[in-house]
């Protein structure tokens, strides 16, 4: 998916709307190769677009491949049993309403409308971005991938990622401790594309912070003061994302940090363990500060319009629910 929304993102080609046709009629249907996936969609939902990502793989030329992508996602999305408020892959009975309402449509005809309304919104973008005369660059991805004639799985890790050379800056985004589990949110998406259930699932093993890091990388005062503090919890998986996390990204930085010259930006979210916030920007700050960095600033940006499901109760937890209020970007810089 990276490597798609990259292409599509800096595609510097002339693009029409036509160039997005898919055929929702097409004779080779693809069927992804898990076993879920009817749970997902009602038969007629499914065999339509099943038609549409057959053509989407057989005819779409290569270059408009990763943009015709991504309406074609979203109305793969929109049209499933999966609930668009909660970020996680999750089938709500709002969500099957939902489908329900769209079965005594004419849905047929509202799926192609849909994906047209997608398809101009990435046009709109993707124009937006051509305008504005951007500078042609070399982009370069590194991202897990499945071979699938060999049945190969490709996992980068970012824990054990080195830089090959020297870099400006760094900007990048940890996950939110254990508030966004990221595979599980696109396992549809995934599985669409392509991927096999088997090589879904091992990349869970892989996302921090699940992935089980050990003690040993992290220099802060405050990991260590809120790590007792989990402690006290006598919750061990919870002290496992905690630890897991908070070394994971330490691991990454203590790998990559003398390559980069400038900048690291590190966006950032305060979420939550058992009613205790951990201020995950003042730990990888002190964490860089020992490795020898300064700190230039931490923007603050209100989240607002992006809480898309309130709940008054945490049903894992049964403790009042409180979403992340805002996120943070840690910007250091390499001191003199």
């Amino acid at each position: 998916m990276l490597r798609l929304l990259v292409e599509a993102s800096t595609h510097a080609e002339p693009l029409t709307l036509g160039d997005f046709y898919v055929d929702f009629n097409y004779p080779e249907p693809f069927h992804p190769r898990w076993a879920n996936i009817a749970y997902w969609h009602p038969r007629g939902f499914y065999e339509a677009i099943s038609r549409a990502w057959g053509y989407w793989r057989d005819s779409v030329d290569r270059r408009l491949k990763p943009l015709v992508a991504i309406p074609l996602l979203k109305v793969t999305r929109y049209f499933s049993y999966s609930d668009e408020r909660v970020a996680k892959l999750y089938r709500s009975k709002r969500a099957e309403e939902k489908v329900r309402r769209l079965l005594n449509t004419n849905w047929r005809g509202l799926m192609e409308r849909v994906y047209w309304g997608y398809a101009r919104r990435v046009l709109e973008k993707v124009r937006d971005y051509q305008k504005r005369g951007p500078m042609r660059v070399e982009v370069v991805v590194e991202a897990s991938d499945e071979r699938v004639f060999t049945g190969k799985h490709v996992i980068v890790d970012s824990t054990e990622r080195k830089l090959g050379g020297e870099v400006d800056a760094m900007v990048t985004s940890p996950p939110y401790l254990q508030a966004q589990e990221y595979i599980r949110s696109f396992k549809l998406e995934l599985a669409w594309l392509g991927f096999t259930e088997s090589f879904i699932a091992s990349l869970t093993k892989h996302e921090i912070p699940y992935n089980r890091v050990g003690e040993g990388h992290v220099s802060s005062g405050t990991y260590e003061k809120l790590k007792r503090e989990v402690e006290k919890l006598k919750h061990e998986r919870l002290l496992e994302l905690y630890v897991s996390y908070f070394n994971s990204t330490a691991k990454l930085l203590n790998n990559n940090h003398d390559k980069i010259a400038g900048v690291i930006a590190l966006t950032v979210g305060p979420a939550k363990i058992r009613g205790t916030r951990i201020p995950v920007d003042t730990i990888l700050k002190e964490h860089l500060e020992h490795l020898g960095w300064r700190h230039e600033e931490t923007l603050v940006d209100t989240i607002a319009s992006r809480r898309l499901f309130k709940t008054s109760v945490n049903p894992s937890t049964n403790l009042p629910e409180e979403r992340i209020p805002e996120e943070r970007i840690l910007v250091m810089k390499r001191a003199t």
